[in-house]
């Protein structure tokens, strides 16, 4: 399971390197996706980024272009498939959210039936 910080990397992970087999990407890129919501340095990015390399969601190599860091990032099966999974954990939310409100309307149905029946 991903935490903010990670699910929001991946996801600008997911827009940078769809439809391609892999991406040059910049670390001032990602610190900038990430800037309003999260003030990290280059020190966390790199947690964050082999931790998703452990996880198997991309595949990390890193670069240097004219002296700066460059990271070479293709997404593996699980990182092709991280839309998809947010989607259906947001569907699964929505539906246990659903359920739950059902089950206590007919809670509350079957307790105003019991006082009337049996008159408390």
């Amino acid at each position: 399971m991903l935490n903010g910080k990670e699910k929001k990397v991946m996801q600008f992970l997911f827009t940078e390197c769809s439809g391609k087999k892999s991406s040059l990407i910049e670390p001032e890129d990602i610190l900038n996706f990430l800037q309003p919501k999260y003030e990290i340095n280059n020190i966390e990015l790199e947690q964050i980024l082999n931790g998703l390399v452990l996880e198997n969601y991309i595949d990390l190599v890193n670069s240097d272009k004219n002296g700066k860091l460059v990271y070479c990032i293709s997404l593996k099966s699980k990182g092709e498939s991280f839309e998809r999974d947010q989607k259906n954990t947001k569907k699964k939310a929505y539906l246990i959210l659903i359920r739950t409100v059902i089950l206590a309307c007919v809670s509350f149905a079957i307790t105003m039936i019991l006082k009337a029946i049996f008159k408390f």
